[in-house]
């Protein structure tokens, strides 16, 4: 039995000694303890009225739970929504993507929202990508984020609720409560669907109209009737007005889901309104495809956010 008088007192961080033990045939390496991968923090809830809904997080490489290291910098949300044809997502789809933005200074969420297959009908998805901004910006010192440096980021039917997302702050109608008039810096929008009705009009290798299609399916799973008033509360364009945040937006040519065509309306309207935006061409390529994070396409998006977000400032390292 070891005696008790030779037990140690827990030291403190800063007084902790190094163990010199020479160990025979060792492989040493000089450590270098500086935090450079981004944390993902996983399964996390954010709505208690919808306990299903849940995001995952990545945050910035800044501190070592294990240590009690903790830079205290604030860093840009993005707020990502991955895209499902409107029913239930796997958001962690493009994490692998995304912690690249992580390590680069920004926090990144990837949200889900109820989808069309659980109960989710239009607005849901919006009301759902608010209650989570809510939840974030609630606990934005938690997970390092700058309340003021908001990025919306979406692919499909993520963008789609994304675009809504920033058009309709002021309107309570997209909230779960009432509306918040959030200001974001930015929109990245790759290949989202925009005027739902006009779907058809281009070529796809998928109806859009029935009670059975996709966007039915979001509509309560009814037919879709263009002259429906709630088509056009369901129109982006009918939101669109100078005082809209920036837009980069990617579409493919080759899109056999969603036409090239409902990014061209959206950039139309957006020039109308005199709206910053920015439209890239993927020339030759389908929807959802790796070609939108190849290394030029990760150029324009990174070139984007540096344009419209203020980079963290460093700040004090405590430690617990």
């Amino acid at each position: 039995m070891s005696n008790p008088t030779h037990y140690m007192t827990p030291f403190s961080p800063q007084d902790f000694p190094e163990d010199t033990t020479l160990v025979p045939k060792t492989i040493t390496l000089n450590g270098d303890d500086t935090p450079i991968i981004p944390m993902c923090f996983t399964n996390i809830a954010y709505d208690e009225n919808h306990p299903s809904l849940f995001m995952d997080i990545l945050v910035p490489p800044v501190y070592i739970p294990e240590t009690g290291i903790n830079d205290q910098r604030q860093f840009p949300l993005i707020l990502w929504i991955q895209g499902s044809a409107f029913a239930t997502q796997e958001i962690g789809l493009h994490l692998p993507h995304l912690s690249e933005f992580a390590q680069q200074g920004y926090v990144v969420a990837s949200v889900a929202y109820q989808g069309s297959d659980k109960g989710g009908e239009f607005p849901s998805t919006i009301r759902d990508a608010n209650a989570a901004l809510e939840f974030l910006l609630s606990h934005a010192k938690d997970y390092h984020i700058d309340t003021t440096q908001i990025v919306l980021w979406g692919e499909s039917s993520g963008a789609y609720t994304a675009i809504m997302m920033a058009l309709t702050q002021d309107d309570a109608f997209f909230f779960h409560n009432e509306a918040k008039n959030r200001q974001f810096k930015g929109v990245i929008d790759f290949y989202g669907p925009t005027v739902l009705q006009d779907l058809d009009l281009s070529p796809s290798i998928q109806e859009h109209r029935s009670a059975s299609s996709w966007v039915g399916a979001y509509f309560g799973h009814a037919a879709i009737q263009a002259t429906n008033p709630i088509m056009t509360q369901a129109n982006p364009l009918t939101y669109i007005n100078a005082a809209c945040p920036p837009f980069l937006i990617f579409h493919g040519t080759m899109d056999m889901i969603v036409p090239f065509q409902q990014s061209v309306s959206l950039k139309t309207a957006l020039d109308d309104a005199t709206v910053d935006n920015t439209f890239v061409t993927v020339k030759g390529s389908n929807h959802g495809t790796d070609a939108f994070w190849s290394t030029q396409a990760k150029k324009i998006v990174h070139s984007f956010l540096e344009k419209h977000t203020k980079k963290a400032v460093t700040q004090p390292v405590t430690t617990i």
